[in-house]
């Protein structure tokens, strides 16, 4: 759940460092992209709300294993060399491995999302995903690019789960570039797209909305580089309402209180739900 409190609390870390220490194959180089609070107010577009907890929670995870490194940027002060990135909204993780393969998440990778931001690292550090080897083989075969947005909420266990798959495939393919945003902290933004509910995924400007498993979403890609419309269909199209930032913290509190009202996504991960590989 975002919230003011640190990303990676002090007596989880030492869980943390073991879990890497037993599972990062290879060396992350992190990226975080913040920006200075300006006191002007920009009407246009959101203020960065979690500059300072995404700066801090890399840094912390950065302490926590000798493989992953760690370089801070401002947005303004390097300004050319975001355009050339094409960084836009901070704050942005850019998780980097040693193939050159990246994984991005703009916002704050706090809650349900910890965990899959978590695998993410794994996956790059390894250079490999722990998906279908004919899913390998046909992601690696891809000769043209695919521009993924996935827009997610730390509340929503399926946004976790899509978060997953969509890394895995980053990870394995040249072509597939992906940016995750956590949505609840752009209101302005989730606005702008019309999003009501989350996951929402994106590909070449295509949108899709709800959980993805390994196998749907390589057909969907497929079709779409084959320049096929046809969606895929999916056995559910399985999503939680798109809440913002004091929304859900709201809904936390109403639901310690048993006051959530039904329909609201849950607190927990959903039953049956298994990781691509896994």
């Amino acid at each position: 759940m975002v919230s003011s409190d640190p990303v990676i609390p002090r007596e989880q870390r030492p869980a943390i460092a073991s879990y890497l220490g037993q599972r990062l194959a290879g060396p992350v180089a992190i990226e975080t992209w913040t920006q200075r609070e300006s006191a002007l107010v920009r009407t246009d577009r959101d203020p960065c709300m979690f500059c300072d907890d995404v700066a801090s929670a890399a840094r912390q995870l950065a302490a926590l294993h000798p493989l992953i490194s760690i370089t801070p940027y401002d947005i303004d002060t390097h300004a050319d060399r975001a355009a050339e990135a094409g960084i836009e909204r901070p704050p942005v993780t850019v998780l980097r491995g040693r193939n050159g393969r990246e994984v991005r998440v703009v916002g704050l990778w706090s809650g349900l999302l910890f965990s899959a931001f978590m695998d993410a690292l794994i996956y790059v550090g390894a250079g490999v995903a722990p998906i279908q080897p004919e899913t390998r083989e046909a992601l690696q075969a891809f000769e043209e690019e695919l521009k993924l947005e996935l827009l997610i909420a730390p509340y929503d266990p399926y946004s976790a789960y899509t978060l997953r798959v969509v890394s895995a495939f980053a990870v394995e393919s040249r072509r597939v570039r992906l940016e995750a945003i956590e949505v609840s902290e752009f209101p302005r933004l989730a606005q702008a797209r019309m999003v009501s509910e989350v996951p929402v995924l994106l590909v070449n400007g295509r949108r899709f909305s709800g959980a993805w498993d390994e196998n749907d979403l390589l057909e969907q890609l497929k079709r779409i580089l084959e320049g096929n419309d046809e969606p895929v269909v999916r056995e559910r199209i399985l999503v939680s309402p798109y809440m913002d930032v004091n929304q859900a913290q709201e809904f936390v509190a109403r639901e310690m209180q048993g006051e959530a009202t039904p329909g609201q996504p849950p607190p927990t991960t959903p039953g049956g739900l298994i990781i691509p590989g896994r």
